[in-house]
This record gives C-alpha cells, sequence and structure tokens, in this order.
C-alpha cells in the first residue's frame, strides 16, 4: 500500500528523519509518541499535503507525488481537528465527503447511500438537518468524520480525531471502522486506545522508535524509556492503567 524510503522533513530543525516504513493494505495502525515527535506531518505525507525534503514515498507502487489531487482523494482521505465556520447542515457537510467521486450535476443513488451509511456509522441521525454551528464540539468531530466515510477512500488518516469524542462513540465508530476492511492510520494520545491497532508506529525524536505488533506485550521498561518517565511513580498516583 504505502512504502516510505528514507524520508525527512523539516522547516528549521529536522520533523521527521531517515523514515523507512511498510504499510500493509487492510491493516489498522496507530502513531503515537511526544509532542513534536513528527506524528502529523507523517500524517501529512501520506496524505500528499507534504512533499518530504529528502526520499521517496510510494502508494501503490507510484511515487505519491504522480497522483493529482482528486485521484488522492479517491484513495486517501484525511480527518484532523478542524472546524468548519460555515452555515451548513451536517448532512451537507457529510455530502462534501462525495465530490472526489461525483461525475454528474448531481449525486447518485450510491452516493446518497454512502452519505446516509456514514451519517449513521457516526450516531448523527438525529442532527443530520441541524446546522453545524450549533454542535457541541464532539459532535462536529462526528461529522468530520462521516465527512471522510462518506469518501469511501480505501486509506483512512486520522489525526486524534477522537480526542473529543465521549467513549460511547470512539468505542462504536472505532468498531465500524476496523469492520470496514480499510487502511487505517491514526494518531492517538491515549496508548490503551492506540493498542487496538494491529501495530502501533512509536515515533520519538522525529525517528521511529519502535513498531510493535498488538500481540506483543508493552513493558514498564519500555515505556520508561519512550516516555522518559518513571512509571512506578505514575503507578502511586493512579495511572497504572497506562500500563496495559
Amino acid at each position: 500500500m504505502y512504502q516510505l524510503d528514507n524520508v525527512s522533513f523539516y522547516y528549521a530543525k529536522p520533523i521527521l528523519e531517515n523514515i523507512n516504513l511498510t504499510i500493509q493494505k487492510n491493516t489498522f495502525y496507530s502513531i503515537v509518541g511526544p509532542n513534536g515527535a513528527g506524528k502529523t506531518t507523517l500524517l501529512r505525507l501520506l496524505a500528499g499535503l507534504l512533499k518530504p525534503k529528502k526520499g521517496n514515498i510510494f502508494l501503490e507502487k507510484k511515487p505519491i507525488f504522480l497522483y493529482s489531487k482528486k485521484q488522492l482523494a479517491t484513495k486517501v482521505s484525511l480527518i484532523s481537528q478542524e472546524h468548519i465556520h460555515f452555515d451548513y447542515t451536517v448532512y451537507e457537510i457529510v455530502s462534501l465527503g462525495r465530490y472526489p467521486h461525483k461525475k454528474r450535476f448531481s449525486f447518485s443513488k450510491i452516493d446518497y447511500e454512502k452519505i446516509d451509511e456514514a451519517i449513521n456509522i457516526c450516531g448523527l441521525e438525529y442532527l443530520k438537518n441541524e446546522n453545524i454551528l450549533n454542535l457541541s464540539s464532539g459532535e462536529h468531530q462526528r461529522v468530520l468524520i462521516a465527512r471522510s466515510l462518506a469518501q469511501d477512500t480505501n486509506i483512512l488518516l486520522l489525526d486524534e480525531a477522537f480526542s473529543n469524542l465521549d467513549l460511547k462513540y470512539i468505542l462504536s465508530i472505532l468498531d465500524a471502522l476496523m469492520s470496514l476492511n480499510k487502511t487505517i492510520i491514526s494518531v492517538f494520545h491515549d496508548i490503551k486506545l492506540a493498542r487496538l491497532a494491529d501495530y502501533t508506529i512509536f515515533l520519538k525524536n522525529a525517528q521511529i522508535f519502535k513498531i510493535i505488533d498488538k500481540r506483543q506485550t508493552l513493558f514498564p521498561s519500555f515505556l520508561e524509556q519512550f516516555y522518559d518517565v518513571d512509571t512506578s511513580k505514575l503507578s502511586n498516583i493512579g495511572f497504572s492503567s497506562m500500563l496495559v
């Protein structure tokens, strides 16, 4: 699906350095790391929104920069924590996800089916005619996720897309996503949620620190090394659940 060969990106200082990574088709990857580790930058590179300063990114064995914006929009969708300020209904916002596939002046039956399916997955049926400006931050974020699902790409990139959601919706949406047989790459702040993925990519100091299979155990010694914390102190103040 994706192949990254010695990919580096920087502004004044390195954001990512010499990243070598293979992303398999129909697999769920999570990304975790401290602030400034390059998590968002990595997603933006995979979305084709940024170009590496060094190295190459291949999508389906083709250099990603050779795809047009419209071609990429039919293959990859990115969900971030943007805020929509337009005076649109929830249904209208979600329907925007179908525009890369639109071939006529009006939506097809399949378009409407994909829009309705996305709205249902995100639990937005009762809000679909509501103005998005009237929604809470969590409801707003669910609309963004629904818009991306309506886009119906084989690759979903999520940049802390669940941070404003109640646990009920996090679990139900994640469960739905994992049943769709898509390639999912999601940045998580919560390591316990990250461990639901098939593989967890640990980013630190602009590099891949380690990639861990979901079947592997996260030992306190690893977390101490990665997060630069004393896990025994975390346990003493009630954060032992982080170690699961």
